[in-house]
Order: structure tokens, then C-alpha cells, then sequence
């Protein structure tokens, strides 16, 4: 009112006409406050709410939630950092489930890789409980027994051995050393097995190759992959061994025996994943961890060509 009198002079102006300004300016001023309210609402506390509800949703369980990425001001990227947020819980959830399928397969086959051979070493000492039962029959109770006790063994070493090269806090201690030389040795130890097998060992190992391998280690991978192929494979089946450098020291293990079936060869590696001429389905898992912590690779490949399928280990040279 004073810029009024101000600008009207001394007598001012009318009570009337200055009631009309005071709510004329009454009104504009609510419309300023609805407008900025609307605009508050609209801009602010609607997409705050919008996440908020859709933050409830996805602590109750509910992961199937995506925000359309419109608003402005900093809520956009906010939006788009809460699908970033759900997109990363879905995957973990999905990993989580895959991995407790992958132990229920894992418990499913350490029980019944378990049952087959203690139900036999139960029968069979009840035989042996016998008071009527010839020497013969006696020895060979036992020796069955004792099959089936190595055998259970076995089951157990590889199980075992999966969970030790699983676990994070394993480590392994590379040494540099001849790894051609190495694998020369582990051949000749195990050459009377392709003997009673009848397979035809043909090697083309150099006379040395340096790199840093973990010994006792590195045994169990190579010893691993002779033995899964004398064990799967018929007689007379020729088994190459060679090791060549190709920025990499890379140890093939070929044979000519038959592929593997179609459903097999995408989880060759997974645990407990068996062929049908069975074995306990960790052993190549166990070899591909132990492989992984010296920074290297193990492949399985097939070659129609030649008719050779082949466990590629490639390691680094340094």
C-alpha cells in the first residue's frame, strides 16, 4: 500500500480499489503456490514415490520390476540406477539358484557314488560271518571288500579334492621347471596301463619346455586326463600326448576313440556330469579348477577330420 500511496500521491487511492489489489494479490499469490505445488508434486514427490513404492516391491521378493526412465531433474538417472540395482539382484538370484541345483546334483551324486559300493562291502561281510563258507569263497569276499572300500575311496579323494581347489583361500605354488620332461616322466609311470589296455601311446614331447607349474598339482591334472582316457576308451584306441609353444605352453591329450554324446559335451567340466561308461564325474572338474589357479585353460575339443578328440591344457610360459 505504500508503493501505492507512493505512486497515486498523498491522497492515495480508494479503500475499495486497495480491498481489489489486496485480493486480486491474495489470489495470484495462491496461484503461484498451487503452480509451484503442481509442479513440486508432478516433478518431485511423484517419481520419489514412484520409487519408493517400486523399492517396497523389490524388498518384498518381487524382482520382475523395471521404472520407465522419464522424469527430470536428478530422478532419471536415479530411475535408471534402480533398474541397474534390480537388473544385478535377477542375475544374482539367477546364480544363487543355479548354484544350489548344481549342489543338490553334486549331494544326489556323492550319495549314490557312496551307497553302490558300502551296500556291497555290507553284504558281503554278512557272507563272511558265515561259519560254512569255504577259503576260497573268504578271499574272495574279501577282495571284493576291498575293491569296494578303494573304490569309495576314490569317490571321496574327488570329492574332496572339488571342494579344496573350489574354495578361495586355496593356493597353489608354481615353480619354474621343464613341464615337457615332467609329463615324459608321468607317461612312463603309467605305461603299463595302455599295456593291459592294449592302446598305442604315441607321444611327441620335446626335450624341454619352461614354465611354472605347481608339481603335485599339475601331476593330478595329468594323471587325471591318461587315466579318464585308458578308461573310457576300447582297446587297441590310439593315445597321442604332445607339447608344443605357441605364445603358450600347450599339453594336448588325443585319442581316436569314440566322441562324446551330444548332451555331455556343453557340461563335460561340471561336476558329477558322467558318461555312460560312468566314473565319478568330478575327476575333469577337479583338473580344470586346478588348471584355472595357474592362469591357464582346459578344452575339450573334437576334430571330425581326423576322427581325434582331444583335453587341451594351455599354460602360460612366464
Amino acid at each position: 500500500m505504500g508503493v501505492i500511496d507512493g505512486f497515486y500521491g498523498s491522497e492515495g487511492i480508494s479503500k475499495d480499489i486497495g480491498t481489489q489489489i489486496t485480493i486480486a494479490s491474495i489470489i495470484v499469490t495462491y496461484f503461484l503456490f498451487w503452480g509451484l505445488a503442481n509442479i513440486l508434486e508432478k516433478n518431485i514427490s511423484e517419481p520419489a514415490r514412484k520409487i519408493a513404492d517400486n523399492m517396497n516391491l523389490v524388498s518384498s521378493g518381487n524382482l520382475d520390476v523395471q521404472m520407465e526412465v522419464k522424469d527430470s531433474f536428478e530422478f532419471a538417472e536415479m530411475e535408471e540406477a534402480f533398474n541397474n540395482m534390480v537388473f544385478k539382484l535377477k542375475e544374482a538370484q539367477t546364480l544363487r539358484e543355479q548354484n544350489e541345483e548344481q549342489n543338490r546334483q553334486l549331494y544326489a551324486g556323492i550319495a549314490h557314488d557312496l551307497k553302490t559300493p558300502m551296500t556291497m562291502v555290507m553284504g558281503y561281510a554278512r557272507l563272511l560271518k558265515e561259519k560254512d563258507i569255504s577259503e576260497d569263497e573268504r578271499d574272495r569276499y574279501l577282495t571284493i571288500i576291498e575293491q569296494q572300500i578303494k573304490a569309495a575311496n576314490v569317490q571321496l579323494e574327488d570329492m574332496l579334492g572339488y571342494a579344496k581347489y573350489g574354495s578361495t583361500d586355496y593356493k597353489i605354488y608354481p615353480e619354474e621347471g621343464n613341464i615337457a620332461g615332467f609329463l615324459r616322466g608321468i607317461l612312463a609311470d603309467m605305461f603299463y596301463r595302455f599295456e593291459d589296455r592294449k592302446m598305442i601311446l604315441e607321444p611327441d614331447i620335446p626335450d624341454s619346455v619352461s614354465c611354472k607349474y605347481d608339481a603335485e598339482q599339475m601331476k593330478r591334472v595329468f594323471t587325471n586326463l591318461i587315466n579318464n582316457a585308458i578308461r573310457h576308451n576300447p582297446e587297441k584306441t590310439t593315445f597321442k600326448v604332445s607339447v608344443k609353444v605357441d605364445r603358450s605352453a600347450v599339453i594336448s591329450f588325443s585319442d581316436n576313440g569314440p566322441f562324446l554324446e551330444d548332451d555331455l559335451k556343453t557340461h563335460i567340466f561340471e561336476p558329477y556330469k558322467k558318461g555312460k561308461s560312468g566314473g565319478s564325474g568330478l575327476g575333469l572338474s577337479v583338473a580344470k579348477r586346478i588348471v584355472e589357479l595357474h592362469n591357464g585353460s582346459l578344452e575339450y575339443i573334437e576334430n571330425p577330420e581326423d576322427g581325434y578328440k582331444s583335453f587341451v591344457v594351455t599354460l602360460p610360459l612366464d
